[in-house]
């Protein structure tokens, strides 16, 4: 029986089952298909708070936060593994093509500067110097000195040779049938491979954290989202740095990739890439940066994004039930929040610290007088 087990092997299961080992606890994963297999796949590995989040509060901050503790957390897996995880904070541009986006970007840019926040404005030549190759239609930028991206591939691989290597106790391919419980207190799963019981139960499990919690009945709303997404050879177009825009983005890799998306489709479970959403790709990004047009197309690829009503992650106790906790709904920013996720949900498995988690409460989506568990336990 261990201290805790993790329902999900994706970027955040992995992740909390590392930070939990690392602080002495015993750790067990179930994940239902492969290691980071949906959402996790589904990503360019963009650590990118300033760009994603549209306003100063509670979620920018915890990016702010998560992108604060990357370069330590990044050293430390690849001293675990002997690997590189290609972690790269060398910046990254929000690009405008025309009058009206730029005075979109202009006011983000006024609202980012006045919170503080290191961020410098582009025009004309500053903008090829940063970025030699980006297209010379561009007419302003945001230029985010501080921001950047990982192989969230090598990153996963790292964190399950972390999370090996420091005794936790992994289960690949083992789908969880049920939520065992009894007294009001969950006290593990039962899967394919046989029932697992733990002290702690924290659902990781992406989209399917909604379909977890209702073998408990609890309902709170998580959706998948598809997001589709490409890479191209970087052979002959030394793009330097990552270029966001309003119909896609582009990330250089080190490993010879530029990864570019991603599509949001609403498109229930299904993950599998379409013509039409790789078309969408592929036209989005061009504008930006014309020598694509003459790139090797290598891949492409879909994951399903758990999605929720609010924008903000579900992280903390699960109401009405003992021993049951969710880290799960990052959406998109499941790379970029893995290790603020990882501490402050092992400060709450551990030392019961549940301040920090507050603005992202599962309880937010339940109503006062509704009853949160409506099984016979």
């Amino acid at each position: 029986m261990s201290n805790c087990l993790v329902v999900g092997g994706g970027i955040i299961g992995l992740s909390l089952a590392y930070e939990l080992a690392r602080r002495g606890l015993s750790v067990t994963v179930v994940e239902q298909g492969e290691w980071g297999g949906q959402a996790s796949s589904a990503a360019a590995g963009m650590l990118a708070p300033l760009k994603e989040f549209s306003s100063t509060g509670p979620l920018l901050d915890l990016g702010m936060d998560s992108l604060a503790l990357y370069p330590q957390w990044a050293k430390e897996l690849e001293a675990y593994t002997a690997g590189d995880v290609q972690l790269s904070l060398d910046g990254l541009l929000t690009v405008a093509l025309n009058e009206r986006e730029e005075e979109t970007l202009k006011a983000k840019y006024k609202w980012q500067r006045e919170a503080g926040y290191d961020v410098q404005w582009l025009m004309g030549k500053e903008l090829q110097e940063v970025e030699p190759l980006l297209t010379n239609l561009a007419t302003a930028a945001i230029y985010s000195s501080k921001e950047g991206h990982i192989n969230n591939r090598m990153l996963l691989r790292a964190l399950v040779t972390a999370c090996q290597q420091m005794g936790v106790v992994l289960h690949a391919g083992c789908v969880v049938s049920r939520l065992a419980h009894t007294a009001g207190r969950v006290v593990g799963v039962d899967t394919t491979s046989g029932p697992i019981r733990a002290d702690h139960t924290i659902v990781c499990s992406g989209a399917w954290a909604g379909i977890m919690l209702e073998m408990v009945g609890v309902s709170i709303p998580v959706r998948p989202v598809r997001g589709q997404i490409a890479a191209v050879s970087s052979v002959g177009i030394p793009l330097r740095t990552v270029i966001f825009g309003t119909s896609g983005y582009l990330t250089p890799k080190k490993d010879g990739r530029i990864v570019i998306g991603a599509t949001e489709d609403e498109s229930g479970f299904q993950r599998e890439v379409t013509l039409a959403g790789l078309a969408s790709i592929l036209q989005g990004v061009m504008p930006y940066v014309p020598a694509l047009h003459a790139a090797t197309f290598l891949e492409a690829w879909g994951g399903l994004r758990p999605a929720t009503a609010d924008g903000k992650p579900l992280l903390g106790e699960v109401p009405g039930w003992d021993g049951l906790s969710l880290a799960g709904g990052h959406f998109r920013n499941g790379i970029l929040l893995s290790p603020i996720t990882a501490k402050r949900m092992a400060d709450w498995i551990e030392k019961g610290q549940k301040e920090p988690l507050s603005p992202f409460l599962p309880e937010r989506f339940l109503n006062a007088d509704e009853p949160s568990r409506l099984i016979n336990r």
